[in-house]
């Protein structure tokens, strides 16, 4: 695993926290003359794209420019006290930049003069999609540098939260996996529930994923009973989970051709019924 740290203004990474960083991953940390070049997130995107980069963290300035190469470069994002809205020299934002989909975390101090907290966290509240996955950390007592404890105590929850980051893609099935079912491509972006219980809670955790895979017939409960099965699964998407489905993408894996059919069947009318709604 690969991890770009970049500094900040008139900084470098201290030998104790890359110590630390590099108990979790191989860190690259270029120094950066912020003065001397204003389009540094455009060159290092340049630089780093083909480098299979896993992750970015960076601190004030450096923070500022993590935040938009996690997005350019679609990778999570661990940003110290990040100069989001206010900075001392100017540094170019690259046109059409995509939408952030991977974990962002902010660690702000609240006493911090250099960089606003307020603002920052009125430009997140601001700029960040609805379905964004971010951890928020807060510290009162924190002004601008970062105690090297500071820093540990983020980096430990940092990674983690990629444990648990929401996949885009959800894969219902009690047996199979879905590169039993996808191409090998695909499949790096499916989450794996094996029961109903599973589909529910992750659902009311992440939120609706970009696109659900349904098997029908989940084998046997705990209890030895039969186990609810992906019809059922879609009956409470649909009637009790109270998810904003406008947006949904599926298919059926499912074997088994009857309840195949009356899962595609139940959400193609409901969704059938939602876009005539929204036409009124």
């Amino acid at each position: 695993m690969k991890l770009l740290y970049l500094h900040g203004l008139e900084s470098k990474l201290s030998a104790p926290k890359r110590a630390f960083l590099e108990k979790y991953a191989e860190v690259i940390a270029p120094s950066i003359d912020y003065r001397e070049n204003a389009t540094v997130i455009n060159h290092l995107y340049h630089q780093y794209r083909d480098q299979n980069i896993d992750l970015v963290v960076g601190s004030s300035m450096g923070g500022f420019v993590a935040y938009h190469l996690s997005a350019m470069l679609n990778r999570p994002g661990l940003l110290f006290n990040p100069a989001l809205v206010r900075r001392s020299l100017n540094q170019e934002i690259p046109q059409e930049i995509p939408k952030h989909e991977s974990l962002l975390h902010f660690t702000l101090g609240a006493a911090d003069t250099v960089v606003s907290a307020q603002e920052s966290l009125q430009f997140i509240a601001q700029k960040l999609p609805n379905k964004t996955y971010f951890r928020l950390q807060l510290i009162a007592d924190l002004a601008h540098r970062i105690p090297l404890k500071v820093f540990q105590n983020s980096v430990h929850h940092f990674f983690t939260d990629l444990r648990f980051t929401p996949k885009k893609h959800l894969f219902l099935d009690d047996i199979r996996d879905p590169q039993h079912v996808y191409p090998a491509p695909l499949c790096k972006d499916f989450a794996v529930v094996r029961s109903v219980e599973a589909f529910k809670q992750h659902l009311l955790r992440f939120g609706l994923p970009e696109f659900i895979s349904f098997d029908n017939d989940l084998g046997l409960a705990d209890n030895g009973q039969v186990a609810p099965d992906g019809y059922a699964a879609a009956k409470w998407l649909v009637y009790e989970s109270g998810i904003d489905l406008s947006e949904l993408q599926f298919a059926v894996h499912s074997a088994n051709p009857i309840a195949a059919e009356q899962i595609q069947g139940l959400l193609d009318n409901y969704l059938t019924f939602i876009k005539n709604k929204q036409k009124l």
